[in-house]
C-alpha cells in the first residue's frame, strides 16, 4: 500500500499567471509578472507582485502572500530569468533589426511580456560601460528561442544566493 503522494511545486522564480489568485484576484490577476517562492518560514509557497522597476528589472518586495491553493501553482507559467542572452538570429522589428549575435537585456512588462533592450557601447563617454536603454522592443512569447542565455559577473550583493537579487 502507498501512501499519498506529494504534490510538487514548482521551483523558486519568475512566472507568469495564468488566473488570479484565489482571494487575492485584484493584487494577483491573470496575467501578471511575479515571484514565485516555493517556501518560507510557515511552509507555505508565497507570491510576490512586482513593486518597481530598476535597470530594466523588476523588484519584488514582500512580505509576500501565503496561499494553499496548489492547483494555483501549477498554473503558473515559467518565464525565462531577467538579464542578458545574445541573439541567435537576427531579429527584425517595426522601425529596424538587430544583427545576430547581438547582446541583449530581456526584461518584462506587469503583464510578463518580454521586451529586450539592445547593449550600446557609447562613444561620447570615458567609462569603459555598456548601456542599456530604458527604452525596448517587444519580442512575441513565441519568439523567446531566438536568445541564448550569457553569464555577466555581478559583484555580490552580500544577501545571498537564493533568488534574483531584485527579491527584497
Amino acid at each position: 500500500m502507498s501512501g499519498p503522494t506529494k504534490t510538487t511545486l514548482p521551483s523558486c522564480g519568475l512566472y507568469r499567471t495564468t488566473k488570479p489568485l484565489t482571494g487575492h484576484e485584484e493584487q494577483f490577476p491573470a496575467g501578471l509578472l511575479v515571484y514565485f517562492h516555493n517556501h518560507s518560514d510557515s511552509g507555505l509557497p508565497q507570491v510576490l507582485a512586482p513593486d518597481h522597476n530598476v535597470h530594466n528589472r523588476w523588484h519584488f518586495h514582500g512580505p509576500g502572500v501565503e496561499f494553499r491553493g496548489l492547483s494555483w501553482a501549477d498554473s503558473l507559467v515559467k518565464v525565462p530569468l531577467e538579464g542578458f542572452y545574445v541573439l541567435k538570429r537576427e531579429l527584425a522589428f517595426d522601425g529596424g533589426t538587430w544583427p545576430k549575435g547581438a547582446l541583449v537585456q530581456l526584461g518584462y512588462t506587469k503583464s510578463a511580456d518580454p521586451i529586450l533592450f539592445i547593449g550600446q557601447v557609447r562613444t561620447k563617454l570615458d567609462e569603459n560601460d555598456l548601456w542599456f536603454s530604458d527604452r525596448g522592443v517587444g519580442l512575441a512569447r513565441d519568439q523567446m528561442s531566438i536568445l541564448d542565455a550569457v553569464t555577466v559577473f555581478q559583484e555580490s550583493t552580500g544577501e545571498g544566493d537564493h533568488g534574483p537579487a531584485n527579491v527584497h
